[in-house]
């Protein structure tokens, strides 16, 4: 009888942990940095996560974020750099990290969120398959992502309407606070263009150069420029909210339904200039 060998690992299955798509802003603190380094995480497991940033950092590199896990809590996680890679589109970095040596408390908390994100995920599912109504959520609701609270000019359209101007505020990757004229019934869908205010940039650094040492010798890497202006951001948005009257304009809260990866990178640098103004001016 010939030899049975053991059969051979399926090329789909090398990771050892489940790993949950993000998408969430975070802020790096970088070993041998004073300022912080913001970015996106972009998936997350017990043993480690990717995230995306601008800034170029060094394999083996030590680094620490926190993530927001419920209401008034977060989940300090650090690890190393394994991987480096450059985005062929909008000069990123994508970076690969493996967490350091954890202990089971935390293990287990990692573990809660990726399985709540699961849950959350699948009961999503089953609702789009039927027509929801959407009700009107408390104003405590927990929010998924950073917000900046900055006002600027915005345009909307609904279905069968011509544009009308309203007033944008309370901006995160997940939507928007729309001041306007008009009260708009939970569940319209609305066109909706603008411009984030460019004045906040100011308070990144101007571009720098950096010198890698690569296999052909030193090459000079020019860091992204954070300082660059905003362009005009195209969404479909939906209203999900609606909030007490502003003398007499009135309030909704906006969900973004289909905002690209690029225009999610800009409301996050947008959001984590809001943040260090707000910091430099508390100090």
């Amino acid at each position: 009888m010939a030899e049975k060998r053991p059969a051979a690992p399926a090329a789909t299955n090398q990771r050892q942990a489940f790993r949950q798509n993000m998408e969430v802003p975070i802020s790096v603190a970088v070993r041998g940095m004073t300022a912080p380094v913001y970015g996106t995480l972009i998936d997350l497991s017990v043993g480690g996560c990717r995230f995306r940033s601008v800034i170029m950092l060094d394999r083996e590199t030590v680094v620490e974020f926190s993530l927001p896990i419920r209401q008034g809590e977060k989940l300090t996680l650090g690890g190393k750099i394994v991987m480096r890679a450059m985005k062929a589109h909008g000069a990123q970095y994508e970076y690969g990290v493996t967490f350091a040596r954890l202990p089971l408390s935390t293990r287990e908390q990692i573990s809660q969120v990726l399985l709540e994100m699961q849950r959350r995920a699948a009961v999503s599912r089953a609702e789009s398959r039927v027509a929801p109504v959407t009700p009107k959520p408390s104003a405590k609701q927990r929010r998924q992502t950073v917000r900046a609270f900055i006002t600027f000019p915005i345009r909307f359209r609904r279905e069968g309407k011509t544009s009308e101007q309203g007033e944008a505020s309370d901006i995160g990757s997940g939507g928007l606070r729309l001041t306007c004229a008009e009260q708009l019934p939970i569940g319209t869908v609305l066109d909706l263009r603008f411009t984030m205010p460019s004045k906040v940039l100011d308070v990144f650094p101007p571009p720098t150069e950096k010198i890698e040492i690569t296999p052909f010798g030193p090459k000079t890497i020019r860091v992204a420029d954070h300082r660059k202006p905003f362009d005009e951001i195209a969404v479909r948005g939906r209203v999900v909210s609606q909030f007490d009257p502003k003398r007499t304009l009135h309030v909704h809260g906006v969900e973004f339904l289909d905002l690209d990866g690029f225009s999610r990178e800009e409301i996050a640098r947008f959001t984590h200039a809001v943040q260090l103004l707000k910091l430099r001016s508390a100090s």
